[in-house]
């Protein structure tokens, strides 16, 4: 088709048509559709007003509380001081893996986050945030001392190979093999970072804290991370009505 007979009612249709029975998913066709828009050019398209289909609202998986202290409790190895420092820092996985002993200042209850890890590489945290002081609470300084030993440096957490460990690998061999044990849903190591971000939102942590500690730049970043159980819905309702009636 000429481009210059391509008119919005046209594109509407063709959109229309890519929709029909899930040949593409609204994510692609909105990139499609990007595509074609720039062929066309800003000063033509500006005036067009396009519908374009909607991604369904889908949560992103986190593990409540509960569910990271049993995944924890069925962990082994290294993998269940993995686990728990991920609960009590929502670190994100690369930051987890690239951690060295220097990082950890035990003696004042510190993790100095300062590089990460992604696929045995060794990069910057992801943002400038990243580079961060995250506080912890004094069972996890108890289960990395017990970990570490005698050890002053290197990684906290090596392979058997003693590279870095893979976000994937732990994600299948690991996570998955224990969630299948204890019948909750599947979660990646993300899972805990939500998780984390969650259990200080409810617990009502300042946000400017929340922010310092999961390295966030903003806190409409965190609100994307946070997410509220039922339990805590049922109570928070009960008592705003209960201070309602007085």
């Amino acid at each position: 088709m000429p481009v210059d007979s391509i008119t919005s009612t046209i594109v509407q249709e063709w959109i229309a048509e890519l929709q029909e029975g899930g040949k593409l998913k609204p994510k692609s066709i909105k990139n499609v559709w990007k595509v074609l828009r720039l062929i066309l050019g800003k000063q033509r398209v500006k005036d067009w007003t396009i519908r374009l289909p909607k991604n369904p609202m889908k949560e992103q998986r986190w593990f409540t509380v509960e569910e990271m202290e049993r995944i924890i409790d069925a962990a082994w190895g290294q993998y269940k001081i993995v686990f728990q420092l991920a609960r009590a820092t929502g670190m994100r996985s690369g930051e987890l893996f690239g951690l060295r002993v220097e990082d950890l200042d035990l003696d004042r209850a510190i993790v100095h986050v300062r590089r990460s890890a992604w696929k045995h590489l060794e990069v910057t945290p992801k943002t400038d945030a990243g580079f961060r002081k995250v506080d912890i609470d004094a069972k996890t300084v108890k289960m990395l001392k017990d970990h570490l030993g005698d050890r002053k440096t290197g990684l906290v957490f090596p392979s058997r190979n003693n590279t870095h460990l893979v976000n994937r690998n732990i994600n299948v061999d690991v996570l998955r093999v224990i969630c299948k044990r204890l019948g909750i849903p599947h979660g990646g190591m993300h899972a805990f970072r939500h998780g984390r971000i969650s259990e200080l939102q409810m617990k009502g942590v300042p946000g400017d804290l929340i922010l310092k500690w999961v390295g966030h730049v903003n806190l409409k970043i965190t609100g994307g991370y946070t997410h509220f159980d039922e339990d805590f819905r049922k109570k928070t309702i009960e008592r705003v009505s209960a201070a309602g009636s007085i």
